[in-house]
């Protein structure tokens, strides 16, 4: 088994019993991709306060992956500790009437992507150093692999 299948087993069956083991284990896997030493981190568990030291540095990311289906982001409050990744791919991202705070946010596309992001009005998106208000009635459309990434 992978270092984070075996972990995501092990956080659920510990702290997180209320979470399937695949929602755990496409959390953890994100978090490796954004700070690849946690799954040698992972490797090493050896007691619960390491398992718990490990959650601690993965968590705090919004990680949002359209694939080639949509995401539908309306009248929400959206906060993460670390930062806030919405990602078209193939697919649609729209965000509207919502407000979208994280030291770091990145909006759009990846390498290859041929999908559309829309952030509609009354959106707020806020990161440490920027923000970006969408007023009623505008919008900023986002396609293939153009991104805003704010710090």
């Amino acid at each position: 088994m992978d270092p984070v299948t075996v972990f995501a087993t092990s956080v659920v069956a510990g702290i997180l019993a209320n979470f399937s083991t695949d929602a755990i284990k496409t959390l953890f896997q994100a978090a490796v991709r954004l700070k690849p030493s946690l799954s040698q981190d992972m490797q090493a568990v050896a007691t619960t306060q390491d398992v718990e030291r490990i959650f601690r540095e993965a968590v705090g990311v919004i990680d949002a992956q359209a694939g080639s289906g949509d995401i539908e982001v309306d009248g929400a409050l959206l906060t993460a500790l670390r930062g806030i990744r919405f990602n078209h791919a193939q697919g649609t991202v729209r965000i509207g009437n919502t407000t979208v705070t994280a030291p770091v946010l990145v909006t759009g596309g990846q390498a290859g992507a041929r999908g559309t992001t829309t952030v509609e009005g009354n959106t707020r998106l806020k990161s440490k150093g920027t923000q970006i208000d969408v007023g009623k009635g505008a919008q900023i459309k986002i396609t293939g692999n153009a991104q805003i990434k704010q710090t």
